[in-house]
């Protein structure tokens, strides 16, 4: 873990500035404060790009990132009270906070670490994730069948929407009980696949705190022997509450390697793609301040198509990345949220094209999250496969932001026009033998197809 002055910092929920309503912060202070670094900083896009190639404007992005969260603080939502971090507070975070982790165990275990623009030797790490509530009576097959993946370094497993009947609800009992078998189930597929090491982070079906502390079992739940992965959220926009600390001060106590989950929207509050981009990164600073994170999960998504595979977001993800690795110590992941389902040629180009568009950035790939995340069995193993197997292709081939960007936006123009379309294709039944835990001919052809269209592009897969 990095330096934290944990206490210091939940302090500030009670002592900072105070602001009745969101409403009124968000007036006085964060937007206002978005539109001077947009401008002071010179925060441009040109509508056009999908790879950044602007070293300049990444690092005015971090600067601009940085400069607002030093301006604007983080608002508690159950204290009205924004906590405020000092430029001397945030760079003795961003200074001591660790570049790697040596996560999982046994033959399992890997680094998940900060890589570089363009990096030549650090690969990305592969964490594969639906991002999606999977059926109680397939959901332990679905965990296995994601494990199975060779390409897998970590998994965030599928969530459970019911239990015993009854939908899983949040502060609930039910939501407790849910989260315990979730991480039951993963350990057993862990087992029965022959991976017990391997880095997971969980639990995704326990929202509140309670939940997630009732998961931590080092025999059959969230062990610390692995440093395995949790995460908190930052709250739209720019906001936490005293349940997000909870969670925070368990992870910290419990020995978690855990993330920062964050998603700035684009179109709400930080408006068009250059504050969203400022807000986005600058979720990761706060994630390491607020939280002590050690790493964090990035995925900004459109408020209209709730996805992160489009033209502007792609762009965004490239810069954020960029900025990052130019600029910090902070690891971070970039979340595919996809507008596709599984069985469409349209998810396998939105995969592409969100592996190209970060890895050469110095991005980590985590997914694939399909139909806008959306709806329950509505995810497979077989698009994360080819999304990771890209992410790969571009790192093994050392393919330059250049020659990305060429690529993006040769594909760009096979499924721009689809965005709008509810193209969301077929549950996982349809598309795997659930009792073999394979993928059906008809689709493992498709795959193939798929990375053929991609070989004639110039994609070089390594196997």
């Amino acid at each position: 873990m990095s330096t934290f002055r944990m206490w210091e910092v939940f302090a500030k929920a009670d002592d900072g500035p105070f602001y009745k309503e969101q409403s009124e912060w968000m007036l006085k202070s964060f937007i206002p404060q978005m539109k001077r670094v947009i401008k002071e900083h010179d925060i441009k896009y040109d509508g056009k790009s999908i790879v950044n190639q602007d070293d300049a404007l990444a690092d005015r992005t971090w600067e601009a990132a940085k400069d607002f969260f030093i301006s604007v603080g983080v608002y508690n939502q159950d204290t009205h009270r924004v906590m405020k971090f000092s430029e001397r507070e945030v760079n003795e975070v961003l200074y001591t906070k660790r570049p790697k982790y040596m996560i999982g165990a046994g033959h399992d275990q890997r680094w998940l670490r900060v890589r570089a623009v363009e990096d030549k030797e650090r690969r990305p790490f592969h964490l594969f994730s639906p991002d999606a509530n999977f059926s109680t009576d397939i959901h332990k097959k679905a965990c296995m069948a994601y494990l199975k993946e060779p390409l897998l370094d970590g998994l965030c497993a599928p969530l459970l929407e019911d239990f015993m009947g009854r939908k899983a609800t949040s502060q609930n009992p039910t939501e407790v009980a849910a989260a315990m078998e979730h991480a039951m189930n993963l350990r057993d597929a862990q087992r029965l696949v022959g991976r017990p090491d391997v880095w997971t982070v969980s639990v995704g079906t326990a929202e509140s705190a309670q939940a997630q502390i009732a998961a931590g079992n080092p025999v059959w739940g969230v062990r610390q022997s692995h440093l395995d992965g949790r995460m908190v959220s930052i709250l739209t926009e720019m906001t936490t509450n005293n349940a997000m600390l909870n969670k925070s001060l368990h992870y910290r106590s419990y020995g978690n390697v855990f993330g920062n989950l964050c998603g700035a929207i684009f179109g709400g509050h930080a408006g068009g793609t250059e504050g969203t981009l400022i807000l986005q990164t600058a979720y990761n600073i706060e994630g390491a301040c607020l939280y002590g994170s050690c790493w964090a999960l990035n995925f900004p998504f459109h408020l209209k198509w709730q996805s992160t595979t489009t033209r502007q977001l792609l762009w965004l993800q490239s810069v954020l990345s960029q900025a990052m690795s130019r600029n910090s110590n902070l690891i971070f992941l970039n979340n595919l949220f996809a507008n596709a389902g599984p069985g469409t040629e349209q998810l396998y180009w939105e995969c592409a094209n969100h592996a190209l568009a970060t890895e050469c950035c110095g991005g980590n790939p985590w997914g694939a999250a399909t139909c806008r995340n959306k709806f329950t069995d509505m995810a497979t193993p077989l698009e994360s496969r080819f999304y990771h197997e890209v992410s790969e292709a571009s790192f093994k081939s050392r393919l330059t932001r250049a020659k990305c960007e060429e690529l993006c936006q040769k594909i760009m123009e096979k499924y721009e026009k689809l965005i709008p379309v509810d193209n969301y294709g077929k549950r996982i039944q349809e598309v795997y033998d659930m009792d073999k835990l394979m993928p059906r001919q008809e689709y493992l052809d498709q795959y193939e197809r798929m990375r053929d269209e991609l070989c004639k592009m110039g994609v070089e897969f390594p196997y």
